[in-house]
C-alpha cells in the first residue's frame, strides 16, 4: 500500500491482507475512505506520541474502565475510602466483613477464568492488579497445592481497612477453590497462605 508524504512523495506501508481487509471494511462502515481512515490513525498514534501515551496501555485503561462499568464499580477518593471502610469496620465488623466477602465472590465469579489452575491463578493475579490500584507491591507464587499471596499497600493504611482487602482477597480466592490456611495483617500489607480446597479434603 503506498501513501504520499506532504512532499509529494509516495511511502510504502507494508501490512497483511487480512488486516488491510479488515481495516478497509471498518473505514466503508464509518463512511471513511482507507486512506482517510489510515491518515486518522496516524495522527492519533502521533498525538499519543506527544502526549507520552502508549496506545496498547491506553487500550487496556478503556477495557479496564469498561468492565469497571459492567461490574459496578466506580472511582471515589482514595483516603475518602479508608475512612468510611474503617469507620463501617468499627460499627458493624461481622456484617461488614460479610459485605465484603459475598460482594468479592460475585466479582470472582464474574470476572476470573476458571477452566484450569493455571488459568485461574493468572486470573487472580490479574484481578488483583486491576482491582487494587492501590497496591504497590504483589507476590505470588504456589508449591504443593499451597498459594502464598504477600500485598503491599500505602503505609497510611489503617489495619481496619487492611482487614476489609484481606476479606475481599479471601472471598475471590473462595470463590476459585482455595481456603486460607494462615494469614497475617499488618497496617498496609497482607501476608496469607491459601490451600486448594480438594487437598484439604484429602488430608
Amino acid at each position: 500500500m503506498s501513501l504520499s508524504s506532504s512532499y509529494g512523495k509516495r511511502r510504502t506501508i507494508n501490512m497483511t491482507e487480512e488486516i488491510v481487509e479488515k481495516l478497509n471494511t471498518i473505514a466503508n462502515v464509518q463512511g471513511k475512505t482507507l486512506y482517510g481512515l489510515l491518515n486518522e490513525l496516524g495522527l492519533l498514534a502521533l498525538e499519543a506520541h506527544a502526549s507520552k501515551i502508549d496506545l496498547s496501555e491506553a487500550l487496556k485503561a478503556k477495557k479496564l474502565f469498561d468492565r469497571a462499568k459492567r461490574t459496578r464499580l466506580i472511582l471515589v477518593n482514595q483516603d475518602s475510602w479508608y475512612l468510611a471502610s474503617s469507620k463501617s469496620y468499627k460499627s458493624s465488623k461481622t456484617e461488614w466483613l460479610e459485605h465484603i466477602y459475598k460482594n468479592a465472590k460475585w466479582y470472582a465469579d464474574l470476572l476470573i477464568n476458571q477452566n484450569s489452575r493455571e488459568e485461574k491463578l493468572r486470573s487472580l493475579e490479574k484481578f488483583i492488579d486491576e482491582l487494587f490500584w492501590d497496591c504497590t507491591d504483589m507476590k505470588m507464587d504456589q508449591e504443593d497445592g499451597n498459594l502464598r499471596l504477600k500485598l503491599a499497600f500505602v503505609p497510611e493504611m489503617s489495619i481496619e481497612h487492611t482487614s476489609v482487602l484481606f476479606k475481599q482477597v479471601e472471598g475471590v480466592c473462595n470463590a476459585i477453590g482455595y481456603v486460607v490456611l494462615d494469614h497475617t495483617i499488618n497496617p498496609g500489607v497482607i501476608m496469607a497462605t491459601f490451600t486448594e480446597l480438594r487437598t484439604v479434603i484429602q488430608s
